[in-house]
């Protein structure tokens, strides 16, 4: 799930870190490490991604921080799936990931209550009530957790429906207010201009070094209006260090 999270192109930028070196044999703890790299991490490493100690001190901590501080940021892949590529969550490599398990368990589950209804079919031939009950029960408690799962998952979508509307209606008001700010400064810049420009017009006794210094204000000020408000950062940039 995080690999497809981050997408391969960012793994290089992740930092998997081990703790409690202190809670274990060296030799124990070293060779559960070597397990971690070769089978649960390997996939991530593969990808460049870095496997650290914390040894729950403060040097550790900063070798750890010093190691990241070192990467270029890059977008997440569920962000460009998301983003650039419009795709609706479930539809992501992360949500097809979500997707798959549920859908594993949902299989497994059939199957457990499929076998489940034969014992129960078997028990109310040989009239065994307290079997069939428990039986029952099992049913139950099974078909609950299928419910569960198939809820969670729709919930997903629909929470992240909900929360970009939110963000898109906040970046909308702050794209309102810059533009208003905007005007404000634009305006305040133009005032200043003309100002300056009317004691180089009328200042007849200035000296040439006023003369000057009034000239690079008007230009300084011209430079700000037509550089205007720059670029604004997109609201999905949130990068992975």
């Amino acid at each position: 799930m995080f690999r497809k999270l981050c997408g391969d192109s960012t793994l290089k930028n992740v930092v998997l870190v081990t703790n409690m070196w202190g809670k274990v044999e060296q030799g124990v703890a070293e060779a559960r490490e070597q397990e971690l790299a070769d089978v649960f991490f390997k996939p991530a490493l593969d990808k460049q991604a870095q496997l650290a100690r914390h040894y729950n001190t403060t040097e550790s901590s900063h070798d750890i921080i010093r190691r990241i501080m070192k990467n270029d940021p890059a977008p997440l892949r569920i962000q460009e799936e998301l983003v650039e590529e419009g795709k609706n969550i479930k539809d992501t490599a992360a949500g097809e990931a979500v997707n798959e398990e549920l859908n594993r368990l949902i299989k497994r589950h059939k199957i457990e209550m499929n076998a489940l209804r034969e014992e129960m079919r078997q028990a109310l031939k040989e009239k065994d009530e307290e079997t069939r009950r428990e039986l029952e029960e099992e049913t139950r408690k099974i078909k609950v957790q299928m419910d569960k799962m198939r809820m969670d998952s729709e919930t997903m979508a629909s929470k992240y429906k909900e929360e970009r509307k939110k963000m898109e209606e906040t970046i909308e008001r702050m794209d309102v207010e810059a533009r208003q700010e905007r005007k404000r400064v634009e305006a305040e810049h133009k005032r200043q201009m003309d100002d300056l420009n009317r004691l180089l017009r009328d200042g007849a006794d200035l000296s040439a070094a006023e003369r000057e210094a009034l000239q690079q204000q008007v230009n300084q000020l011209q430079h700000q209006l037509n550089q205007g408000g720059g670029r604004r950062r997109r609201w999905y940039e949130c990068l992975i260090m």
